[in-house]
């Protein structure tokens, strides 16, 4: 398997194990409230910084091409 993948799955199960120690520790009723939008939350954040590193690997791969192009125009 790949040290990737394998360091992702720690990571998933690392944090579903928090969430889930989370709920058994606060109080029924508000607990679930608080930690149901804690974790919304984390995952917009989480969502938008990905979506940022993608917007910057795009506009980089842009930019290499434009680049790219323009030396090759040269010649």
């Amino acid at each position: 398997m790949n040290r990737k993948c394998t360091i992702g799955a720690l990571v998933g199960g690392s944090t579903a194990g928090g969430w889930l120690i989370m709920d058994l520790i606060l109080p029924e009723p508000i607990g679930d409230y608080l930690l149901f939008g804690i974790m919304a939350a984390v995952n917009a954040a989480v969502g938008w910084q990905v979506v940022r590193m993608l917007e910057k690997k795009e506009n980089g791969n842009e930019d290499s091409l434009e680049g790219e192009k323009l030396g090759a125009g040269s010649n």
